[in-house]
């Protein structure tokens, strides 16, 4: 009863999310998440599953005891949260007091105090206008003296068990909406649940007799396999060329500053960026990035007929129209914002030629013409060949950058870096290199499995070190992103996917004696994972993070959630290897339970850790959006392959169907498909609060 009810509730919790976006989120709520056959299920399965673990004698072990008590205990908090909590919104206009709150269904409600806003400001990055932070200055007046307290994007408001969140402001910035939750017991009781899991998870890898143990030890006294394999070669055509500048000259114009993407960044990045767009590659043929959009702008009639790259599909659609519009604003010089203007408040704005001028620049004739000239004047000499005059006017546009805006400019370190970064941060030939290799080695480790062959150990040291080689690579890439952004690379696709990569090379080189079959799949993890970073990379890059995401426990969380997808893609892969090899199955399953643990565990710690963040961020630790949700099942689909394990002789937790290595198998084949649905079709189909992850 109790896996049914798990179950029952994993295909609801899909058929909820399907029906949210069908039909909208009000429906979702009233006919799944809070109907009460859902609670119900959600009872029957923890108190059907207590019963039986007890009736069983789980309980003598006490962390595995613990691990499932610790989500009964969560459940509870849930519930109370439910029948208890109150949530709502509050807005607040300068110098009025209120004392209600709007609920979620438009009723109002009293508080036994009031608020009132004495200031709303927006906080923006150093040098540009992408905001960094909101925060609300409010004052309380309740029982006792009035207070000040400040409300901003990851630091709330806390008072006699009401809390408040920054949620929204209005478009004058003279008013502000807090999200209101007053949660007096159950937040206390969830989060006493997540940590009675913490310890259970902790103490489960030191307790005796595990399933975890038991696969580690089969496994250990086992012998896998391994083989060794070549790098693929490419060829490279050339043909005719439209005009462009000397690569000199064209990289003059890449050292200049230029305000993209709401940051000021080389113009080299802006130039990537916009090649990549428009023919899928960051250079042209022989011509660099730098040389192809400073064509666009000096050679229009050459380069707007080179097509670009476009499916046939996306033919005459906005994919297609988004590249002519890059060709046609760089040609017309409204995307070069290379003038920064410093306002009256000190604020460094930034303009491109051709755009209307503040007032104190109309002022100054000399500074107005340079800014309006500056790029005819290079536009002459480059008709006219003559580079130097071109290096020397190019020269003065950065003196004038560097003298006008040296107070928000990155430092010369970093615009080393970002440069750096540009030439490495595209994974073409590493994703090539190792998916091929992944694809060898994987045949070859069937073929050697189903003959018995015994396992090579100096191709597995060798192998070894080019997983080594990639993790530098890798780990080099995403330091050099980190540097330059100013922040963990743990947000938006492109990080993520080369997270994956870096965590599967690691894992290729520091389990490799222990379990070698790592390597193989290791390779094809990390091959296909940089192959979407590749595509991703397509699209700007390195952006500020959005105020949500300024938390110390974003790395946390995205570091756990991605390690456990890694791992369940290796398992994934595995899983092929058994149902190819069924000689192998048997152990090959072991391996995947001795991933599996640690995978299900980080999951569980990341989604939690998750809950955590967003009652901090957002008023409510579970909001069944569609990611959560998708999570959760996740979790659920993985956790149910934990019970193919034992403890001690009476296989206490033991599961029929597991016990089958090839239904096994197949089994953790489709459970992947869950990860890719909540990572990538969430995103692009479901959406939600978290569609930007």
């Amino acid at each position: 009863m109790s896996f049914g009810a798990m179950a029952a509730l994993i295909l609801a919790m899909m058929a909820a999310t399907v029906l949210e976006k069908l039909k909208g989120t009000e429906l979702a709520f009233s006919a799944v998440y809070h109907s009460p056959w859902f609670f119900a299920l959600w009872g029957v399965a923890a108190v059907c599953g207590l019963c039986w673990l007890v009736s069983r004698g789980v309980q003598r072990h006490f962390f595995t005891f613990l691990l499932h008590g610790a989500f009964v205990v969560i459940l509870a908090g849930a519930l109370v949260t439910f029948l208890t909590g109150e949530q709502g919104f509050i807005h607040l206009r300068g110098g009025e007091q209120v004392a209600a709150f709007e609920t979620d269904d438009g009723q109002q409600k009293a508080m036994p105090f009031s608020l009132a806003l004495e200031d709303f400001q927006v906080s923006y990055y150093r040098g540009s206008r992408a905001p960094m932070d909101y925060t609300s200055r409010v004052t309380v007046r309740g029982d006792g003296q009035p207070f000040t307290a400040e409300i901003s994007m990851n630091h709330i408001l806390k008072y006699k068990g009401w809390r408040f969140y920054q949620s929204g402001f209005d478009d004058d910035q003279a008013g502000a909406t807090l999200a209101v939750s007053h949660d007096p017991w159950g937040t206390g009781i969830t989060y006493t649940g997540y940590l009675l899991l913490l310890v259970a998870m902790l103490g489960f890898f030191v307790q005796k007799g595990t399933g975890f143990r038991a696969a580690l030890r089969r496994v250990g006294s086992a012998t896998l396999l391994l083989a060794v394999c070549c790098l693929p070669a490419g060829a490279k055509t050339v043909v005719d060329t439209p005009r462009a500048l000397p690569a000199e000259v064209a990289d003059a114009f890449g050292d200049l500053y230029v305000y993209y993407q709401d940051r000021i960044c080389p113009f080299e990045t802006m130039a990537r960026d916009y090649t990549l767009k428009a023919y899928g590659k960051p250079r042209w043929e022989d011509y660099n990035a730098n040389q192809v959009v400073t064509g666009w702008l000096f050679y229009y009639d050459w380069w707007r007929v080179v097509p670009f790259k476009v499916k046939a599909k996306d033919k005459g659609t906005a994919a297609e129209r988004e590249k002519g519009f890059l060709l046609n604003s760089t040609a017309s010089g409204d995307a070069w914002k290379l003038f920064p203007v410093a306002d009256s408040t000190g604020t460094v704005l930034w303009y491109h030629a051709n755009e209307a001028l503040p007032p104190q620049v109309v002022a100054d004739y000399d500074r107005w013409l340079f800014i309006r000239k500056a790029l005819d004047l290079v536009e002459e000499s480059v008709r006219a060949e003559d580079w130097p005059e071109v290096l020397r006017i190019v020269g003065k546009i950065k003196l004038y950058q560097e003298k006008t805006a040296a107070d928000v400019l990155p430092s010369a370190a970093q615009i080393r870096a970002e440069k750096l970064y540009n030439k490495f941060s595209r994974p073409r030939i590493p994703f090539m290199a190792s998916i091929t290799l992944g694809l060898i080695l994987f045949v070859l480790s069937a073929v050697l499995m189903s003959r018995g062959k015994p396992y090579p150990r100096r191709a597995a040291s060798g192998l070894a070190c080019l997983s080594a080689l990639l993790w530098l690579y890798l780990t080099g890439v995403l330091g050099l992103r980190w540097y330059v952004s100013g922040h963990a690379p743990f947000a938006g696709s492109y990080s993520v996917m080369m997270l994956m990569a870096w965590l599967s090379a690691l894992l290729m080189t520091l389990l490799y004696r222990k379990f070698p079959l790592v390597q193989p799949l290791g390779f094809l993890m990390a091959g296909f994972t940089m192959l979407m970073a590749s595509m991703a990379s397509a699209n700007p890059q390195i952006t500020h993070l959005m105020p949500v995401l300024q938390s110390p426990l974003l790395s946390l969380h995205v570091l756990s959630m991605m390690l456990s997808y890694t791992l369940f893609g290796i398992v994934a892969l595995n899983g092929i290897m058994g149902v190819c090899v069924p000689r192998g199955a048997a152990i090959l399953r072991d391996v995947s339970l001795l991933l599996l643990y640690p995978g299900v565990f980080l999951l569980t710690f990341g989604t939690f850790l998750g809950a955590v963040w967003a009652n901090i961020s957002w008023g409510s630790y579970w909001a069944w959006d569609p990611k959560e949700t998708w999570a959760l099942v996740t979790l659920l689909l993985y956790a149910a392959t934990l019970h193919s394990g034992s403890l001690g002789s009476g296989d206490a937790t033991r599961a029929r169907g597991f016990r089958n290595p090839r239904f096994f198998h197949i089994y953790c084949i489709f459970a992947f498909l869950a990860v890719l649905i909540t990572y990538f079709g969430v995103n692009l189909i479901l959406g939600g609060m978290h569609s930007y992850a």
